[in-house]
């Protein structure tokens, strides 16, 4: 019976990567890429519990954001992390969410990604 959980931790350690011949890495958008990705927040009309983040890419690959933050008025702060990250393609425009009292909020800040060849500056379709 051992045997068999041997193999099956062992199976399953090795599984399929689709990254694994291509050596993709995950990195924080850079601040020339960042000037390229527009960011807007907002309450839609006649709402005032949820805040909308709009980001639009104007990148040449895909990104990706996995977290806001939201600074309140009073000095609270208020996070957000996407489960999963929220995909934004090149040249396209998505929409999140997250519960914020509209007239409450200071600043906000979203935290994205996108994936890189190693050794590369260039955000790629880790898909393709």
């Amino acid at each position: 019976m051992s045997i068999f959980f041997t193999l099956l931790f062992s199976t399953s350690a090795s599984a399929w990567n689709p990254f694994l011949n291509e050596e993709l890495i995950d990195v924080a958008l850079s601040k020339v890429e960042l000037q390229k990705v527009k960011f807007n927040a907002g309450w839609a009309k006649g709402e005032d519990q949820t805040l909308i983040f709009e980001v639009s890419n104007g990148l040449q690959g895909p990104i990706q954001c996995g977290a806001a933050n939201v600074e309140l008025i009073d000095g609270k702060s208020l996070g957000k992390v996407f489960v999963p990250k929220f995909a934004i393609p090149s040249q396209a425009t998505r929409n999140a969410s997250m519960p914020v009292v509209k007239g409450t909020m200071k600043s906000y800040a979203l935290t994205c990604s996108c994936f890189k060849k190693k050794g590369s500056d260039v955000c790629v379709n880790p898909l393709k």
